[in-house]
């Protein structure tokens, strides 16, 4: 079973999705503008090595060359590489977090570990006993901000995880696919401390920020040269199509877009949250990602039906399927423009008590 959002083909007439946690500006204006430059590129194959891609992904993470760049169609088909490629008999990781990871541990028969360490309002995570579950000579994967509970993990913190799993000879791969939207970005990421921790891979999406799932661009670095070589050996050839490395040539120096995400994140993810705190029959949790998770209190109502009366109104969000450790009371809900965060709380406060 496949459990994300954005499944917008199931309904006839959806105005809002707030169940997929994508940048609302859209596609940057310089990406319409290179596509349009560069058409006559999809009459060949692209660059088997992707020399240019990853010069330009390199200049926008700034690292240097002894740092190693995967790139892949889409975060999803690098997390599958990386787990199919590495000799890891075990998984662990901390959820309630992405389905694809599960997913993809087992369908390289690799044992997947769960483990539940977060405080009762997902406010604070139990690291220490997060470590201790994780066994010598395996692997373990967190997700950076972690969705779908919005959870942060200091770079310092995550130093030290990191050095604790290099004792146990342990790999890390810290999945930063919502790293952009975090108000400290770039110090929020651990991509500066991989020059000191050859144990640790950074997953990214190019496209979640950029505001354009449908160009499936995602990349990896490590200074892990062993892990690389074999992660690299297994990949598909031309597994980046040329749409993306046309993305790739102009999104990541594309400033002004990249000031106006950050402005428009800060603002947004303040406005909804004070205005979905102000609702008695659902309880808000604070993120420092681009959605919020929610717990419904109404006895009466659950994320499923609330759903349903959402959709009539046009509208859509993100159930718990997929999710370990959310019930049926818990939902997420992508931080969108004004304009579509102000009919969410419209619509539901025909719903639900204030």
């Amino acid at each position: 079973m496949n459990f994300h959002g954005g499944n917008i083909y199931n309904y006839k007439s959806i105005l809002y999705d707030f169940s997929a946690n994508i940048n609302p500006l859209g596609v940057p204006k310089s990406f319409k503008e290179a596509l349009m430059d560069n058409i006559h590129s999809f009459t060949r194959y692209p660059d088997i090595r992707y020399t240019d891609l990853k010069d330009n992904i390199r200049r926008y993470t700034d690292v240097p060359k002894s740092v190693n760049i995967l790139v892949g169609n889409g975060a999803a088909e690098i997390i599958y590489s990386i787990l199919g490629a590495l000799d890891v008999r075990k998984l662990f990781t901390i959820g309630p977090t992405f389905s694809e990871y599960k997913k993809a541990a087992l369908n390289n028969r690799i044992e997947y570990y769960e483990i539940f360490a977060y405080d009762e309002d997902f406010s604070k995570l139990d690291i220490d006993s997060f470590i201790d579950s994780v066994e010598k000579n395996t692997a373990a994967l967190l997700c950076n901000p972690n969705n779908p509970t919005g959870f942060l993990i200091d770079r310092l913190k995550l130093e030290q995880i990191a050095s604790k799993l290099e004792e146990k000879q342990c790999i890390l791969i810290i999945d930063e696919a919502f790293i952009e939207f975090t108000d400290d970005y770039p110090n929020s990421s651990f991509v500066p401390k991989l020059l000191d921790f050859s144990n640790t891979i950074v997953i990214r999406a190019a496209t979640k920020f950029f505001g354009m799932p449908g160009i499936r661009l995602g990349y990896a670095l490590t200074c892990n040269d062993g892990a690389y070589k074999r992660i690299n050996d297994s990949q598909h050839p031309w597994n980046v199509n040329t749409g993306a490395v046309i993305a790739a040539s102009c999104i990541f120096s594309d400033k002004e877009y990249i000031i106006n995400s950050h402005a428009w994140i800060k603002s947004e993810r303040d406005f909804l949250y004070k205005g979905l705190s102000a609702f008695e029959g659902i309880e808000t949790y604070p993120s420092k990602a681009n959605f919020h998770l929610l717990r419904i209190s109404d006895e009466e109502l659950d994320a499923y039906k609330l759903s349903e009366a959402l959709a009539c109104h046009g509208i859509l969000i993100r159930t718990p399927d997929g999710f370990s450790f959310l019930t049926n009371k818990y939902f997420r809900l992508a931080v969108l423009d004004r304009s579509a965060n102000t009919a969410l709380l419209s619509t539901l406060r025909g719903i639900l008590p204030r």
